[in-house]
């Protein structure tokens, strides 16, 4: 009876699991998006070195000035955000968010992130400290830094690499935070 049970909640369990993928190889899935990134940083950026999570970060020459930005620090930024895509053609990038016309040049309103408490994605959040404010960056964020198998709604799918612009607008420091900010 009791091996019965257990068989019989096996196998409903792999039906519940089969039910919920949907048959979609996450692990193929991944496996593009290193490839089709490893073909990207190859081509657009040899030689490029990517921190130990995987992020890798482009700093403007001659942006920032000041301490780097550290876990606590609330950072108002602009950013915009692409998703990485391949073409018969080679590489193309979809532009998904922007803030505060950012690539306009107007800089209306800051997003404000607060650096290390997973406000926001996580390859945001580590580009952020290697930035200083007034510093003009751009990452390239694998899917596990960002939005991982599930993606974020319509606009960015399962598995896919984002880049961001960002550019430091001003950081608060932990230490001068008070409870209105």
């Amino acid at each position: 009876m009791k091996k019965t049970l257990s068989w019989i909640l096996l196998m409903l369990g792999g039906v519940a699991f089969f039910a919920c993928n949907n048959g979609i190889d996450y692990q193929k899935m991944r496996n593009e998006e290193l490839a089709l990134l490893d073909e990207y940083m190859a081509v657009a950026h040899p030689g490029a070195e990517e921190t130990s999570s995987g992020l890798y970060y482009f700093n403007e020459a001659g942006t920032g000035e000041g301490d780097t930005i550290k876990a606590g620090d609330r950072v108002q930024i602009f950013y915009a955000t692409w998703t990485l895509d391949k073409t018969e053609e080679g590489f193309d990038s979809t532009l998904v968010d922007e803030t505060s016309g950012y690539l306009e040049g107007h800089r209306y309103e800051p997003y404000q992130v607060t650096v290390g408490t997973g406000g926001s994605i996580t390859g945001l959040e580590e580009g952020l400290t290697y930035m200083q404010p007034g510093t003009r960056s751009r990452l390239v964020i694998n899917s596990e830094l960002a939005y991982g198998q599930s993606g974020s709604g319509y606009a960015i799918g399962a598995f896919q690499t984002v880049l961001m612009e960002v550019e430091v607008y001003k950081v608060i420091p932990f230490e001068n935070l008070t409870d209105e900010e």
